[in-house]
């Protein structure tokens, strides 16, 4: 994790709860240290199992009101999945990642040429990015595997009955 990276989501998150009188408590804190060190996104129940792991004595409930808190504040990105889950992430990040359609197992993209690419586009338009988010969709090694095979048997049992 990167020290101004946090410093920074930190700055977000005490005014965001000063704005609504709320307080900074070490389990928020404790909350936010474990989110800001994950790499790409998490959700609340994988968050929670994180920070029980530091401290049994956090709650469900405030885990899953400080995520809420962090997304209301700038610092969180919601992701909603095709399956009905949420995920949150740091915002500010570059972030590409592929998708699998059929189990939808996530990898991250880490390819430098990748951000070169969003970087380009965007001067090549006069646009002044802040930070993006790259989502491909389609098949990962795995399902794309299964699928030949389950495709090879079938045409196997269909020239079998000629």
């Amino acid at each position: 994790m990167q020290s101004s990276k946090m410093q920074e989501a930190l700055k977000s998150f005490k005014k965001y709860l000063a704005s609504n009188a709320l307080k900074l408590t070490q389990q928020r804190l404790l909350i936010l240290k474990v989110f800001m060190s994950e790499d790409g996104e998490i959700n609340s129940e994988n968050l929670l199992k994180a920070v029980q792991d530091i401290d049994p004595a956090v709650s469900r409930s405030t885990v899953y009101r400080t995520i809420k808190h962090f997304h209301h504040a700038g610092i969180a990105r919601c992701i909603h999945h095709r399956d009905g889950s949420s995920h949150y992430e740091p915002t500010g990040d570059h972030n590409c990642h592929m998708v699998c359609e059929r189990c939808g197992t996530t990898t991250p993209i880490l390819n430098p040429y990748m951000d070169c690419l969003q970087q380009e586009t965007a001067r090549q338009q006069g646009f002044t990015l802040s930070h993006y988010r790259t989502t491909l969709y389609g098949l990962c090694g795995q399902c794309r595997a299964a699928l030949h095979s389950a495709k090879s048997a079938t045409c196997r049992h269909t020239d079998n009955q000629d």
